[in-house]
């Protein structure tokens, strides 16, 4: 039995109410994977509505619908929890000793009329042969008897019927009081609190970027359809990126919502899981029993880590099957799969976290509901966080943002000093295990290097900051997020321990993950003078990341994050390098420091000031380069920064035409052919796409 199923006779504990949901929303399943609408469904869910022998009707426009359990495209079913015997069918389809209005209309127009009986289980086919003929004998001599379509589900074909469709199972499961842990139907995804409007907000402040058309800017409304289609017609998993905060969840939960945009995705055989609810089963074990049983499902994997999405966006591409996979993160590696698209998600401006707040605390005065949103810079978790720490009659105006810091940080709490002094030690990194792996060190005790705490005491600290959510976590891993407390709170750490305690610690053999997630903060930290001392370091002659023609993969990546602290600095090691004359050029193959290079020169080519000095130095590794490798061509990065639109670079007009103008008119024919190839892209037309 897959893991998603129940037993038949669990479905006995379901009430009257409960039952007639469940035929509703399998009609609704029903018509959707037979391509109809969920709204040519219609049910009351209410047991003392008048229904005139009516629970559930299914009206498809198309003449020439039917399905294995909705046969015609009119079609009523009615709910009944007891058994239904002969007499008893008798009397429900002719209350008054005559058919009742209802089945004769139905009769009249061809259409459909099921009875569904959760007690009768008619394991013996002459139960189920004697219950429709007592349907057929109600008819009586009615004209239209031969052409109403009359049937009686039983337990164990509702069970069937159900076993079709896993999102209206996963369901039925929390209905019945078995759910699966940590897996949900289509609900409420983001946590927003019962009594309040779970209402999408759509104003300015937010915008959406899809890997379709031009990589254009849309708002949340204009994006919500484009994104449908996408999940539609890709054969890739999704992956929806954006910083904590930015309303991800929230965003894919009204992909499925009908009231929003037009041709809404199928809410009913959606299920959904956050990893960091640590689901039973995992996400790999679903995925691997629904594509195992070739269902027709959308899978969402909330707080979905890179490798786990990388992992199973591999599993669903390379299985023929029509499962579809999106996950949500906040962040994402730069190497994206080819098994995925990515759909971005980025605030610029308050407007969406003010409205929210004011949903949310509505005693607060509009000044203070601005100000929230501001100091958050539109980030919501952040802004509700630091709205619950306002009084209604309180004034922030005269606060500073290093006085809303502190409120945000404490919340309703005593200050406490230790747990302050803990989050800027556990800042210091972009993540952290609280649970060692065999053979690995323990992190919580590495960084305890740098406090007079223990490991212990680090990791009661994060749990606090877990439960004030200025922490998050995937299993065993946390992070203080949103990055932007993340990166003050780091910064003052920084100030508070000798670089060569930080070098000491983090540089350490044993400690390679730590290293990459030290890099990976402050490289996020550009204008902190540790963070450029440390970088500067690492980068002289003999440092940790030189050479870097000769850098290994485990230390590329270092390079990748930290590049932005001493752009300068990185430029003259890499053209320090490339002009030796020991330098033996790259070979046309994969490999990692020529990669690593090639995205350091075309990333520093983006200033005015160095593109000129990254695009001389391109040239330089294009002169070794076969000019009909396909692979990675420099030549293409080279002629990108020439094209009117998606350049890549904020070179001036002035400084392209120079360049060209040097190129075309040089004796050198290489020079030649790349400076007509700038010149081709420079007058090319659309369609132009960006890279980088």
């Amino acid at each position: 039995m897959s893991v998603l199923e129940i037993e038949k006779d669990d479905l006995l504990a379901l009430s009257d109410v409960e039952l007639e949901h469940l035929i509703g929303r399998l009609s609704e399943a029903e018509l959707v994977a037979n391509g109809a609408s969920v709204s040519e469904v219609r049910f009351s869910g209410s047991i003392t509505a008048p229904d005139r022998g009516v629970d559930v009707r299914v009206n498809v426009a198309d003449p020439q619908f039917a399905s294995a359990f909705v046969q015609r495209p009119n079609t009523i079913f009615q709910a009944k929890k007891h058994k239904m015997p002969a007499g008893a069918i008798a009397s429900e389809m002719t209350p008054k000793g005559s058919l009742s209005e209802t089945i004769d209309q139905q009769a009249r127009i061809g259409g459909g009329y099921i009875i569904v009986s959760l007690e009768d289980d008619c394991t013996e086919q002459p139960m189920l042969r004697d219950r429709i003929a007592a349907m057929n004998a109600a008819m009586g001599d009615h004209p239209n008897k031969a052409d109403i379509h009359l049937d009686l589900f039983d337990r164990f074909r509702l069970h069937q019927w159900l076993r079709q469709h896993p999102g209206v199972m996963l369901w039925v499961r929390q209905v019945i009081g078995k759910p699966l842990s940590g897996w949900q139907p289509h609900q409420r995804w983001s946590h927003v609190p019962a009594e309040d409007t779970d209402e999408l907000i759509t104003t300015n402040g937010v915008s959406v970027v899809l890997p379709i058309g031009q990589h254009q800017k849309l708002t949340i409304e204009q994006a919500i359809d484009p994104t449908r289609e996408l999940i539609r017609t890709s054969r890739k998993a999704i992956r929806v990126t954006g910083l904590s905060g930015v309303g991800k969840t929230r965003f894919v939960q009204a992909l499925f919502e009908e009231q929003i945009g037009e041709n809404a995705l199928d809410r009913t055989s959606v299920i959904y899981a956050d990893t960091s609810a640590d689901p039973i089963p995992s996400a790999r074990q679903m995925i691997d029993q629904l594509l195992q049983d070739g269902r027709s499902v959308t899978v969402v994997i909330d707080n979905c880590p890179p490798a786990l999405h990388s992992d199973l966006a591999s599993r669903v591409s390379n299985a023929a099957s029509h499962l579809k996979l999106i996950t949500v993160e906040y962040d994402i590696r730069d190497d994206k799969p080819l098994t995925t698209d990515v759909v971005q998600i980025e605030t610029h401006g308050p407007e969406i976290a003010e409205i929210l707040v004011k949903r949310r605390y509505p005693a607060l005065s509009d000044p203070n509901a601005r100000k929230i949103a501001e100091f958050a810079n539109g980030n919501t978790r952040v802004a509700l966080a630091l709205a619950d720490r306002v009084g209604a009659d309180e004034s922030l105006a005269n606060l500073t943002d290093a006085n809303l810091f502190d409120r945000l940080f404490h919340q309703r709490h005593e200050e406490d000093g230790r747990l302050r002094e803990h989050a800027e030690v556990l800042s210091l990194v972009y993540s952290f295990s609280v649970q060692p792996d065999e053979g690995a060190p323990d992190e919580l005790a590495v960084l305890a290097q740098f406090t007079d705490m223990t490991a212990d005491n680090l990791f009661r600290s994060a749990q606090t900051l877990l439960d004030r959510q200025i922490a998050q976590k995937r299993s065993q891993w946390r992070a203080i997020l949103p990055q932007a407390i993340a990166n003050r709170l780091a910064s003052s750490g920084l100030a508070k321990v000798r670089i060569a305690t930080l070098r000491s610690v983090f540089e350490n053999p044993a400690n390679t993950r730590l290293l990459k997630s030290f890099a990976h903060r402050i490289g996020l930290l550009h204008e902190n003078p540790v963070a450029q001392e440390i970088v500067a370091a690492w980068l002289q002659p003999g440092g940790l990341l030189t050479p870097i023609t000769a850098i290994n993969e485990a230390n590329s990546q270092i390079l990748s994050y930290v590049a932005p602290v001493c752009p300068n600095l990185l430029l003259d090691r890499i053209e320090a390098e490339l002009t030796a004359e020991d330098f033996g050029g790259f070979e046309d193959r994969y490999d990692s420091r020529r990669t690593t290079i090639l995205s350091m020169l075309v990333s520093l080519a983006y200033e005015s000031e160095t593109f000129t000095r990254c695009v001389n130095l391109l040239k330089l590794i294009a002169r070794s380069e076969d000019p009909d490798s396909n692979y990675d061509s420099v030549r293409d990065k080279i002629v990108q920064f020439f094209q009117p639109y998606l350049s890549g670079s904020h070179a001036t007009l002035e400084q392209r035409a120079a360049m060209v103008r040097s190129q075309i008119s040089s004796d050198d024919t290489i020079e030649r052919t790349i400076g007509f190839s700038m010149l081709s892209k420079a007058l090319g037309g659309p369609s132009w796409t960006g890279a980088g």
